[in-house]
């Protein structure tokens, strides 16, 4: 990844429904360093994560990715974002190969890896053949987490990644984001659990 990338948010504020969840919001995470962001249920930690990667607009304020307004040219931050969000973004009608199979074909990777090696990643090799819609919460979170294990994006933005997981698999989640952060990658998430980044730099911001 580069070294001197920057992902930062100035006056940022959000309404829902004739409500406002926050208002000006400022923060700025660097290549190598972490963003937690933190507050209750419905303080707008979901809303903030997708006004960071462009999906929402805020009322007011402005998100530049390396010093570009997103809104104004999204293909900057685009091509260099790994998002997932709350919701495990899964196909369930189709089985564990074929979503992974899609996964490997629609972003790139780091180096060629089978779907069977990839799916022994997320420790769901013996579950291949199964139909998503038979998996557990914690076995979709798998499936969706699974584009982290090839990701080649410098800018992952992860909402509730741990939601679900076993202690095990956890594990294997902070090894991942350390070890992106420490090739200079940029991470930004929500936890209602705590998470070990291995001492990596982070900034936490309270909604």
């Amino acid at each position: 990844y580069l070294t001197d990338q920057q992902l930062s948010g100035e006056g940022l504020s959000c309404e829902r429904g004739g409500r406002v969840l926050f208002s000006k919001i400022d923060f700025s995470v660097k290549s190598g360093q972490a963003l937690m962001v933190q507050g209750q249920n419905g303080a707008g930690k979901t809303s903030l994560l997708r006004i960071m990667v462009g999906l929402s607009v805020a009322e007011e304020g402005v998100v530049r990715w390396n010093h570009h307004d997103i809104q104004q040219n999204s293909e900057v931050l685009q091509r260099d974002l790994c998002y997932i969000g709350h919701q495990a973004a899964v196909k369930l009608e189709l089985t564990v190969r074929e979503n992974l199979n899609l996964i490997m074909r629609l972003w790139p990777q780091h180096e060629a890896i089978s779907v069977a090696d990839l799916a022994s990643k997320v420790g769901l090799r013996k579950r291949l053949s199964v139909a998503c819609s038979r998996l557990s919460a914690g076995q979709l979170r798998r499936v969706s987490l699974a584009r982290l294990f090839i990701s080649t994006q410098s800018l992952w933005v992860l909402d509730e990644p741990l939601t679900a997981l076993d202690v095990d698999f956890i594990a294997d989640i902070e090894a991942l984001l350390q070890r992106h952060m420490k090739n200079q990658g940029i991470v930004i998430l929500t936890t209602h659990r705590g998470i070990d980044l291995g001492g990596q730099e982070t900034i936490k911001l309270a909604l």
